[in-house]
């Protein structure tokens, strides 16, 4: 079949051998069974001198020289049937070994699919790094810039004199600080929340829930059945994408489902807001570069005008 792929092929040809094989080993067997049944009832006649009625043979026309004239040659073919039987498991095993394994086509295209895996790992790593250092930079370090005025200004005061100005100006530094605190806590969840390994993905989307500003529903039937791994996944891709919704979308409700199937966790993020989410984007790019990372893979449903939704399946090991 010329449009038939590699693959095919190779698994007809196995089904074609595998069959030759299977009636090869069956027609011994049934010989060998047929050999015994003859060889018994041979036996219960000469030793009752009763009729044969396999051969139709009258009482005591069935000898123990009779016997062993059929039974020797049976016995001598044993080991020619043995040798076959064996033989024809050989062939199978072999059989399964050539034509049941990947081809090279197979694992050619596979190996590509791995390094470009391995690239959308690298370059999520690097976005990721880049978030961070843009977080510490145009937010913790302008907070920390903030402070130190605020702190250079209260020390003036003080050397003037003006005990009230010196009073606001602490209170402002303390307000300041303690908001440099809260941004260096969020740079730290985005980057790996302590509370995913401690209280496990359920609490963990629970808290992101009441840290975003759009309602967000979640449905969760998977508590404790996925790796640890495979958790931290879904997590992290149920983060970007309520935070894409929140960014872009325009909308007022987000649900979030996380199942297990088999030996398959999926996760499910839908919400109402506007459509038309570009799947190339460096947000959704993000997320899939995720799921491929856990040997997953994401679909994007978003149509313009919405409803949008993302669908991550992640093994479970």
């Amino acid at each position: 079949m010329p449009g038939m792929r590699p693959r095919g092929r190779r698994l007809l040809a196995l089904l074609a051998v595998d069959s030759v094989t299977g009636l090869l080993g069956a027609a011994i067997l049934t010989l060998v069974s047929l050999g015994l049944i003859v060889t018994w009832q041979m036996l219960v006649g000469a030793t009752t001198h009763g009729p044969v009625p396999i051969f139709d043979a009258a009482p005591g026309t069935v000898t123990w020289v009779t016997v062993a004239g059929y039974a020797l040659p049976g016995a001598l073919l044993l080991f020619p049937a043995a040798s076959g039987l064996a033989g024809t498991a050989w062939l199978d095993r072999l059989t399964w070994w050539t034509f049941a394994r990947p081809g090279v086509d197979e694992l050619t295209r596979e190996v590509a699919r791995l390094h470009g895996t391995l690239d959308e790992v690298v370059a999520a790593v690097d976005a990721e790094r880049r978030r961070i250092e843009r977080d510490l930079h145009d937010g913790v370090r302008q907070r920390i810039v903030a402070l130190s005025i605020l702190l250079a200004r209260a020390e003036r005061a003080d050397g003037t004199g003006d005990a009230h100005e010196r009073r606001a100006l602490q209170r402002r530094a303390r307000e300041e600080a303690q908001s440099v605190l809260d941004d260096l806590r969020a740079v730290a969840w985005r980057t790996y929340p302590a509370m995913l390994v401690r209280d496990g993905l359920p609490a963990t989307l629970e808290a992101l829930r009441d840290r975003t500003v759009t309602p967000v529903h979640l449905h969760l039937e998977a508590h404790g059945l996925a790796h640890h791994a495979t958790e931290a996944a879904a997590y992290f891709i149920v983060s970007e994408a309520v935070t894409n919704v929140v960014k872009h979308a325009n909308a007022s409700r987000i649900d979030v489902h996380v199942t297990r199937r088999g030996t398959r966790l999926v996760v499910v993020v839908w919400d109402d807001g506007t459509g038309g989410a570009d799947p190339g984007g460096p947000g959704l790019s993000g997320i899939a570069a995720r799921a491929a990372a856990r040997g997953g893979r994401l679909h994007v449903g978003s149509p313009p005008g919405g409803p949008t939704t993302i669908e991550a399946v992640l093994p479970c090991a």
